[in-house]
């Protein structure tokens, strides 16, 4: 399986009413320009706050999660069942200076969305067992036995600890 990895640095920016806005730099990079299967992980170092998967641009999907976020915030009602994202909140998370670290699969893996969340529900559970805490505003996980998927989420972790990332 090949994939591409790119890191990306996220500010959060806070507003008087409690809502926010993202910034993400550099501003390019696969991960914003194309419709592809992607794993993405929330840190600050090695304090792991989310790992999600997408198919939209990483900007797209923390455009959503940002909005549903602030539509909460503002309304106290969720917009189709969803509050966005929790480390956008201010109060849980004091960190506003983040790190993004994006793992593109190739365009064979596009209709592969079963495979692709098997690996983030093995990368969660390693990243579980080598810092001793899940990531602290991880929702859910999509646990499933897929050939392969250990192996790959084992080698992300790799990278993703000893900061191989580009």
């Amino acid at each position: 399986m090949e994939y591409t990895f790119e890191k990306y640095d996220l500010k959060l920016i806070d507003n008087e009413d409690n809502t926010c806005k993202t910034a993400l730099l550099p501003n390019n990079g696969i991960a914003l320009l194309k419709e592809r299967r992607k794993l993405y992980i929330i840190h600050f170092e090695n304090d792991f706050l989310y790992v999600g998967e997408a198919y939209t641009s990483i900007k797209t999907r923390f455009q959503r999660g940002c909005t549903s976020f602030n539509y909460f915030i503002r309304n106290k009602k969720t917009r189709g069942g969803y509050k966005g994202y929790k480390w956008l909140d201010k109060v849980n998370n004091l960190k506003r200076n983040l790190t993004v670290s994006v793992v593109v699969f190739n365009e064979e893996y596009d209709s592969k969305r079963h495979f692709i969340e098997a690996i983030e529900g093995e990368l969660v559970y390693l990243i579980r067992q080598k810092s001793g805490y899940w990531p602290k505003f991880q929702n859910e996980i999509h646990f499933s036995n897929c050939d392969g998927a250990k192996e790959i989420a084992e080698d992300i972790r790799k990278k993703v600890f000893n900061n191989e990332l580009v």
